[in-house]
């Protein structure tokens, strides 16, 4: 695909997702999440190969279904106001949050890196906003599906040996986590889509030159700086204190109406996740010896904006409290 296509393509990806913010009624909604859906297929397409095909049937179908689902129950429920919890299925399906992630793991492993990060972060902007606007009684109803995701992404993370899938069941855990957060107020649900979106994107950037999927293959003791930014990354990502994921996830707990039994079991799954993000880059970094580390004596700018930029939230949050 040549590249004024590629602009195309992802203008309207970007276009799409303010109309479902701005929409005022489900029509349009709706409309936002079906251009949303086709804009992102051709960006599927970055080598024209047939694993990308098998990736984009994979995608589509579900969320056509989710689509079909959603304007069906609106249309249904001008005249069966129970029926709207048929809108809110559909949303967990475009999201693919557990139990509705069957298609999700496996459009992640045959998708190139590019794509694969757009379909982690900005693809999941449009249904939690959609979500957002429901009614409080049905937020409240998503609670469970929250918990479930949470626990499940760390599950399924454990003994993952791809960098696509560990991100896969990484996303649906955060994916709970940000269904928790629509329940507490808009600021912090935008704080944490903010946060997920830049922690990986500074992932993507320090994998985007790398053709290994192993996890174990991304450490590489001759590029120190770049291993220590991918573990700070890697574990900012798991909810490491003082690091921008746990304070992401600190400022849910806080500001939540959600039930202590919601609550232990967000927590139970972020601490799942952390266990294997931990045993992923702290084997690696203590493996590493004092004659890689003494070659680096001056620590370079970009690596130490790179750290700041990860513990400034927990800065800021000592200042004003």
């Amino acid at each position: 695909m040549k590249l004024p296509s590629k602009l195309l393509f992802m203008f309207l990806l970007i276009s799409s997702t303010y109309l479902v913010a701005s929409s005022s009624n489900w029509l349009t909604t709706w409309m936002g999440l079906e251009v949303n859906m086709l804009s992102y297929i051709p960006l599927i397409f970055m080598k024209e190969s047939t694993s990308e095909s098998e990736a984009a049937v994979k995608y589509l179908i579900p969320q056509s279904l989710g689509s079909a689902i959603f304007i069906s129950s609106a249309i249904i429920s001008m005249y069966l106001n129970n029926l709207q919890i048929l809108m809110l299925i559909a949303m967990c399906l475009k999201l693919g949050v557990a139990p509705f992630h069957y298609w999700f793991p496996p459009v992640m492993l045959t998708l190139q890196l590019m794509p694969a990060f757009i379909l982690l972060t900005w693809q999941k902007i449009a249904p939690i906003l959609a979500i957002s606007s429901f009614n409080p009684l049905l937020i409240k109803m998503i609670m469970p599906i929250a918990v479930i995701s949470s626990l499940w992404g760390g599950i399924g993370g454990i003994n993952q040996t791809d960098i696509r899938s560990l991100l896969t069941y990484s996303s649906i855990a955060h994916t709970g986590w940000m269904l928790a957060s629509i329940y507490s107020n808009y600021s912090i649900l935008a704080s944490y889509l903010l946060s997920y979106i830049l922690i990986n994107m500074s992932i993507y950037f320090l994998l985007y030159k790398e053709d290994n999927k192993s996890c174990k293959q991304l450490f590489s003791p001759k590029e120190p700086s770049k291993t220590f930014m991918l573990s700070i990354s890697i574990l900012s990502l798991g909810g490491l204190p003082p690091l921008v994921g746990f304070i992401m996830k600190l400022l849910v707990l806080m500001f939540t109406s959600a039930k202590m039994a919601i609550i232990l079991g967000l927590i139970m799954g972020a601490l799942i996740s952390l266990f294997y993000y931990l045993s992923l880059t702290f084997s690696t970094l203590l493996s590493f010896s004092k004659m890689h580390l003494t070659k680096y004596k001056t620590i370079s700018k970009n690596l130490m904006m790179f750290f700041l930029i990860q513990i400034l939230p927990l800065i800021l949050i000592l200042f004003f409290f």
